[in-house]
């Protein structure tokens, strides 16, 4: 099946849910966690200000938004004009003027060679079918001695170890109905439970950085994180009452316990 396709079905269909219930109500998802950790590594990485930032994948625009306000330029692309409406309406509503949305498929953006210091790929490539041509792409897209920040789902995650069986239950008539329920109630959100109707690929993270270096990176900085005291759906089920104990556990990332973050935040330098 052709997952792209398939995600991008997906985003076109939830543009408004995906924003309104993982970024304005959940305001300590991952995803957040995810946002911050990446303009850090913006900054760190690529200190000279109104340097050139492309963001693949950017979604609702709000990681365009705060790496405007440090003041950096750049492009945001989604595959998804929903996603893109809600970005261009959220940079319109805010101080930002040096950033430019455009509708683009992440393998093959049609931009200029060797024009970015800087490639955002974040919660994309797990909806790609394979590595090769994003990384060919972006590669090519950076500046000599330019960096890529990117995530990647792992698979020995602890946190979403049981989604391939949770996934296979939603099909089931009528438990769709009552986990929504129970959703509902457990992040005191107005949206039910999701269903993709498509599964993300995972990584074996330390292949993956093998493949980075086989198409010219050479991982600088990496983070695990999303660390929960249970698996997904009990993780969402238990919400309420743990979020502020699990918003600790990031400290498992300095352990030898890191291995079972779900995703790991990886910031790689093009060396070739």
């Amino acid at each position: 099946r052709d997952i792209k396709a398939l995600a991008k079905k997906y985003f076109e269909e939830n543009a408004v849910r995906y924003t309104e219930d993982f970024y304005f109500q959940l305001k300590d998802h991952p995803k957040w966690i995810r946002h911050k950790s990446i303009l850090e590594l913006v900054e760190e990485f690529v200190p000279e200000k109104g340097s050139k930032v492309l963001d693949i994948g950017c979604g609702p625009g709000l990681l365009a938004i705060d790496l405007g306000r440090k003041g950096y330029v750049g492009i945001g692309m989604d595959i998804s004009d929903k996603m893109l409406f809600i970005a261009k309406k959220q940079v319109s509503e805010s101080d930002i003027r040096d950033w430019n949305f455009l509708l683009g498929d992440a393998e093959r953006t049609n931009l200029e060679d060797a024009s970015f210091d800087c490639v955002i790929a974040s919660g994309i490539i797990e909806y790609m079918t394979e590595d090769s041509k994003i990384l060919k792409e972006i590669n090519r897209l950076l500046k000599p001695g330019g960096y890529l920040i990117l995530n990647v789902s792992n698979l020995l995650g602890y946190s979403t170890s049981l989604n391939f069986v949770t996934d296979r239950l939603k099909k089931i008539p009528g438990v769709m109905k009552v986990v929504s329920k129970l959703r509902k109630i457990a992040t005191n959100s107005e949206y039910g439970a999701d269903q993709l109707h498509f599964s993300p690929r995972k990584h074996f993270v330390p292949n993956f950085h093998k493949t980075l270096v086989q198409y010219g990176f050479c991982s600088e900085s990496n983070r695990y994180f999303h660390f929960t005291f249970l698996p997904a759906p009990f993780s969402t089920l238990t919400h309420r009452f743990l979020h502020k104990a699990e918003a600790k556990l990031d400290v498992l990332d300095r352990t030898p316990l890191r291995i079972f973050g779900a995703t790991q935040l990886i910031c790689a330098r093009k060396v070739s």
